[in-house]
């Protein structure tokens, strides 16, 4: 079946040129392996099952390459804590550190579906195919709004893994440049301005009870010119 190791392979080929009677055998079973190859049917996993392989294999990677922190980080973290509810800083403290841990994961999964060449499991531009695409698949509803005609089409969506969580993703484009739409609960983190983290820029808003996470490499300007958009399409 060809899983040997190369080292082994050579005496075997050398055994069976010279030996009258494995020779004959193996080519035997050869030609048996090519018959049912050939008349074997061929079964396409389904796109659900393929899309649930997908995400699987996302929540893996994801888990592999989460940092855990020090015990040393999370005593000092406490002491901070406690520091900042005795001074009446406790929301200042909460929101910086759920942002720049939020920011992290979000980016992480951005660079992910990069790498993977994996942008989307549902590959559409029309509303109606991609938002109840995600019904059943997770507990949020996205407004999956296509912004072509303002120079940022929807690609599709796709479900991805936040904070351990799955959540949509809508994915699009602004001419060569990916954004990544991932959407959750809505949360008090930061809002409004662009951050940059790592070389990626990101934006946060929220609209009723969803929240929205914007990330890409194109310009600041333009995230921003995508929020506006967005918003003004969805009536947030």
């Amino acid at each position: 079946d060809g899983e040997l190791p190369e080292t082994e392979r050579a005496p075997l080929r050398g055994h069976l040129q010279s030996c009258p009677d494995c020779g004959p055998e193996a080519a035997a079973l050869e030609r048996l392996r090519d018959d049912i190859r050939r008349s074997a049917p061929v079964h396409r996993a389904p796109e659900a099952l393929r899309s649930q392989i997908r995400f699987a294999l996302r929540r893996e990677a994801a888990a592999s390459t989460r940092p855990v922190a020090p015990a040393w980080l999370a005593y000092a973290a406490s002491i901070l804590l406690a520091v900042a509810v005795g001074s009446g800083g406790t929301f200042v403290l909460l929101g910086d550190r759920q942002t720049d841990t939020m920011a992290g994961e979000i980016i992480d999964s951005h660079l992910r579906s990069l790498l993977e060449a994996h942008l989307t499991d549902v590959a559409s531009s029309d509303q109606h195919t991609v938002k109840p695409w995600f019904a059943g698949r997770t507990d949020l509803s996205p407004p999956a709004v296509d912004l072509r005609t303002e120079g940022f089409p929807l690609v599709g969506g796709r479900l991805d893994l936040i904070a351990g969580k799955p959540v949509p993703a809508l994915v699009y484009k602004r001419r060569e440049h990916v954004i990544n739409l991932f959407v959750l609960p809505a949360s008090p983190a930061d809002h409004g301005e662009t951050v940059t983290r790592r070389g990626y820029n990101l934006r946060h808003w929220d609209e009723g009870d969803l929240g929205f996470w914007a990330v890409t490499d194109a310009a600041p300007s333009e995230l921003a010119d995508f929020e506006r958009l967005f918003r003004a399409a969805t009536g947030g």
